[in-house]
């Protein structure tokens, strides 16, 4: 395998090697240590069990900050505790049942010069985002299970120069709510965590 092929592999695996850093090199030390890294990250990624993403932390290429993820009753809590650094919390529900639904595909706009400020596909069921006060315009899509089609909601939301707006996004879907979702925020997804029991 040449050194090439196996920075492609790296690349490709977990998208960790930035472009740059893929030379083209002929030492058997180099490949070697490429190869090495590769099948580093393919373990790691074999060891994440689809559909249970860890809290995602990141900066658009216009400055907003924003937390997604949710998928774990421990995520829930940690994004909870953090919710105070955003202006807009995001939660993405089943109608009528309440469930819990991840990878819904979000945009934002600015109203103001309908620009989209934030885009992605949500981790988990939660996204918060840091928006500058303004009016904006929230879509997202999701294609229930068994569903043949997407479904898309909009809300407008006004974000003020302090304090969150939260926005519930309830799409028709047949998840139902297990018992680890209801527990500890008592079905309402912005509620305060109550205390675990000892």
């Amino acid at each position: 395998m040449t050194l090439l092929m196996a920075a492609g592999f790296a690349l490709n695996a977990h998208a960790q090697l930035a472009p740059e850093a893929v030379k083209e090199s002929t030492d058997p030390a180099k490949a070697a240590a490429v190869e090495r890294e590769a099948r580093e990250i393919r373990a790691r990624a074999a060891t994440q069990p689809q559909g249970s993403a860890d809290i995602v932390r990141g900066q658009t290429d216009g400055g907003i900050a924003f937390m997604s993820g949710g998928n774990s009753v421990d995520h829930r809590v940690a994004m909870h505790a953090e919710r105070e650094r955003y202006s807009l919390w995001v939660a993405t529900v089943a109608k009528p049942s309440g469930a819990y639904l991840a990878e819904a595909r979000l945009s934002i706009v600015n109203l103001k010069d309908k620009t989209v400020v934030l885009q992605r596909t949500m981790e988990g069921p939660w996204l918060l985002a840091s928006l500058a006060p303004g009016r904006y315009e929230v879509s997202a899509t999701y294609r229930a299970e068994g569903s043949g089609q997407d479904e898309t909601l909009t809300q407008r939301v006004n974000i003020a120069k302090s304090g969150q707006r939260q926005v519930i996004m309830r799409f028709s879907s047949p998840a139902q709510v297990s018992s680890e979702m209801n527990s500890p925020f008592k079905g309402n997804p912005f509620a305060k965590p109550a205390a675990p029991h000892k």
